[in-house]
């Protein structure tokens, strides 16, 4: 199967180590089609793709300004194979990368490889990641020390598991089937947790194959590199707040439900309705909206002139909420983060049967916020296939 992989990387400026990461593939996999696909690069890299004299390799690259979904959905449109694997251009992938993954996509639709990494984020441990230092970058890459590596390590049986990445290989039909990866994190992140919750929710198991490793250096050419250090926190910070928006819960939510919330807003400021806008799909309040769209609607594809209405326009949404600004806390803020599991956890209380026999059906206090289940109905299965945009 390894000349029906694609080995898929997604680029943008960094050329130096496109260059290693390319010639390192090509030094063991002289055969194996990769696809490389650049928006927006202003570095070289356009001109050294444009180079390259490789029967197996498929590019595409544009001066346009593309995020990083739109980049690795290019690169799956464009390539051949019948599975694809995705890369970033900061790794070293092992000798028997490839034969491992052949023997995993054999028995699984998706397979998620094994990641080495120096110790950045060493606290984070993952069935998918191990914490080994062969170094910083190509340069100081110790090359006979990681594949030496590889060969003595002892094998280790795969399992299925929650816990995976974006460092994933995939039958190319599976990505299709669901439209790839959502454009809507710009430039980049929770692009991943959105995919891997819609191939979840698609009913894809997820497979962890330990054997098939790579190393990888950790965001040399995103969140570490030139171009985005300094940017980093603010793209963080809007990707979360659009993935919050889109399915309404955290990506650690246990209720994976995306339910429709309407919000009665009393006494609303800039700092509340910043808070808490992303977590409703209506607020229903006496706020003057102008100002706050003006600042915010760049950040985000979502319509936010529809989300705002006036205090005494009727709420259609499926469950409405009635919260006094003024007594926003760290406890509602936290209520606000995990309404999905508080709702479920409140419909499947003792509590809340009694009160269906002696009180309002449906309705109950969580903390300062009163809600009203009007209509049992989630919507998250609409979510699957991404629309385009």
């Amino acid at each position: 199967m390894n000349n029906n992989i694609s080995l898929l990387i997604g680029l943008k400026n960094n050329l130096e180590y496109s260059k290693s990461c390319y010639y390192s593939i090509r030094e063991n996999y002289p055969d194996t089609e990769i696809v490389l696909v650049s928006y927006g690069s202003s570095d070289g890299t356009h001109i050294w793709l444009d180079s390259l004299q490789d029967e197996n390799l498929v590019c595409f690259f544009s001066e346009e300004e593309k995020t990083l979904s739109d980049t690795y959905n290019k690169a799956i449109e464009i390539s051949t194979k019948d599975y694809i694997c995705f890369l970033h251009n900061d790794m070293v992938i092992g000798r028997d990368f490839l034969s491992s993954l052949e023997k995993a996509l054999s028995k699984n639709k998706v397979v998620y490889y094994k990641v080495i990494e120096p110790p950045v984020f060493a606290s984070d441990k993952r069935l998918w990641k191990e914490i080994k230092d062969f170094g910083s970058d190509f340069e100081t890459f110790q090359f006979d020390r990681f594949f030496q590596f590889e060969n003595n390590r002892i094998k280790q049986k795969g399992e299925y598991t929650n816990d995976v990445s974006f460092f994933l290989a995939a039958k190319k039909d599976v990505l299709v089937k669901i439209n790839g990866l959502d454009p809507l994190f710009k430039p980049m992140f929770c692009e991943d947790d959105d995919l891997i919750l819609r191939l979840k929710m698609s009913g894809e198991k997820t497979f962890v194959c330990p054997d098939a490793i790579v190393y990888h250096f950790v965001s040399k050419t995103s969140r570490f590199s030139e171009e985005f250090q300094n940017k980093t926190k603010k793209i963080e910070e809007n990707s979360l707040r659009n993935f919050i928006r889109k399915w309404g819960f955290t990506n650690q939510s246990k209720t994976k439900k995306k339910l429709q919330y309407g919000l009665i807003l009393d006494n609303p400021t800039d700092e509340t309705v910043r808070e808490l806008e992303i977590f409703v799909d209506h607020i229903y309040s006496d706020y003057n909206a102008s100002k706050y769209i003006e600042n915010e609607q760049n950040n985000t594809k979502f319509n936010l002139n529809g989300k705002f209405k006036g205090k005494n326009t009727p709420v259609t949404d499926d469950i409405i909420i009635k919260f006094d600004a003024k007594k926003l806390s760290d406890k509602n803020r936290s209520t606000f983060r995990n309404l999905a599991d508080c709702i479920e956890d409140k419909k499947n209380s003792e509590k809340n049967i009694f009160q269906k026999f002696f009180g309002k059906p449906n309705c109950f206090k969580i903390n300062n916020l009163r809600v009203e289940l009007k209509q049992h109905k989630s919507y998250e299965q609409q979510l699957i296939i991404r629309k385009n945009v």
